[in-house]
């Protein structure tokens, strides 16, 4: 009984030893992820390496002096390092060692691979630890290639992901070296959430050819979450859902009088919300303004379903000066409307890169419906008389379509990691 004791303490202060040290290793790693980082002075050691990797990048020649070469292996820590195989698989991704590259470049460009690389406008994700004080940091930036092999004329223009290495010591970075490339993934995929205020309204060619009748505009909103997929560096296609709010306000002096009869109504107004569900599918384009703005434009269809409406009219009573509600008699009205309903919509938008996978934009955009609204069923209309039998919106002769233009504001996500990350 004794011996099992002890044997189990024995135990115990093991495992409390082994927690305590990786407690303690744990603790040192997340002090060195938040250190205080000079970032404009990382950003310079990154760009000065990378210039360096340039410059000597396009000294590498079948004729090329051992001290070229020398001084561009030992950009990388080692001879192992993978790099983007350019050479052999021009934009499929595969990888080589910067040691194997740097041979075959000699014999299959004898006269060099010239590159050219964005370095203005490159963007760096925060350092990451890595082991051993050593850091971790992915930078992106554009490139191109051209030379002649074979007699042939080779090219390329894409976007790579350098990883840099640099230790910390003495409270300060150094030692910086290209610890591997990679291509970004050609198909990305970003989530979108958008609340936008919106300048809503209906449009119908017969009210507005009435001069008494007049049509205005009101507040509306969307708001929604979308998913966009796009399949190069500028083309994608999206898909989401919103929910939208069209409202709108048509007003006259007064109700007509016939047959002797005169309601003695005027100023009426008569003002109408509604509520949809739309699906839009669209073609989205973007551009990268600099490494942190990007420009996007999306245009396609709207698919929306109406599902809440609501009504309001009134109108001053003229013998008592008083506002009466529900001056409207047709108790109908909902049953004149067409519950589904397309339109177009397109918006652009100015987008900013937060981080990696996050970003924030602000833009504008219109929703134009093309079906109508209403079943035009109404065979009694006349632009001189109207007494209020209907909502004219949804009575009068011709096709009446909701219109949006809105102010976008959102925040993306992008679902799909980085290789390597």
């Amino acid at each position: 009984m004794l011996l099992n004791f002890i044997r189990l303490a024995s135990i115990l202060k093991s495992g409390c030893i082994v927690l305590f040290f990786y407690l303690l290793s744990t603790q040192t790693a997340v002090s060195q992820q938040v250190s205080d980082w000079d970032k404009a002075a990382l950003k310079d050691s990154v760009t000065a390496l990378l210039s360096n990797y340039q410059i000597l990048h396009n000294q590498l020649t079948g004729q090329a002096d051992s001290s070229v070469v020398w001084r561009f292996m030992h950009l990388f820590p080692n001879p192992r390092v993978q790099v983007i195989n350019e050479i052999e698989e021009p934009g499929k991704g595969g990888k080589i060692s910067i040691e194997e590259f740097i041979v075959k470049l000699a014999d299959l460009f004898p006269d060099g691979l010239s590159l050219k690389m964005d370095l203005a406008r490159l963007s760096m994700d925060p350092p990451k630890y890595d082991r051993n004080n050593r850091y971790i940091i992915r930078v992106r930036l554009r490139r191109s290639l051209s030379g002649i092999s074979g007699g042939k004329v080779i090219s390329s223009d894409q976007k790579v992901i350098f990883q840099i290495a640099f230790f910390y010591n003495d409270n300060a970075p150094g030692n910086f070296t290209i610890y591997g490339m990679d291509l970004p993934p050609k198909g990305q995929s970003y989530m979108n959430a958008t609340l936008s205020p919106a300048y809503t309204g209906f449009v119908n060619s017969t009210l507005k050819a009435d001069n008494r009748l007049v049509t205005s505009s009101g507040a509306g909103y969307k708001g929604g979450i979308s998913f966009t997929h796009f399949y190069s560096d500028n083309w994608g296609v999206g898909t989401g859902a919103q929910f939208s709010q069209y409202s709108g306000t048509v007003t006259l002096d007064s109700f007509d009088a016939i047959g002797g009869f005169n309601p003695n109504l005027s100023d009426v107004a008569i003002k109408n919300d509604l509520w949809f569900v739309e699906i839009p599918v669209y073609l989205s384009a973007r551009t990268n303004l600099s490494n942190r703005f990007e420009l996007r434009a999306d245009v396609g269809f709207s698919f929306g379903f109406r599902v809440f409406e609501n009504m309001i009219s009134s109108a001053v009573n003229d013998y008592t000066g008083l506002t009466q509600s529900n001056v409207l008699s047709d108790a109908n009205w909902i049953n004149e409307m067409n519950r589904v309903n397309v339109g177009l919509q397109g918006n652009i938008s100015l987008g900013y890169q937060l981080g990696s996978r996050t970003g924030i934009f602000l833009g504008c955009g219109i929703r134009q419906g093309l079906s109508g609204l209403d079943s035009n069923i109404q065979s009694d209309y006349s632009s001189t008389k109207y007494l209020g039998q209907y909502n004219p919106l949804w009575g009068a002769p011709g096709k009446t379509v909701n219109q949006a233009f809105f102010v976008n504001l959102g925040a993306s996500f992008r679902i799909n990691k980085e290789m390597g990350k």
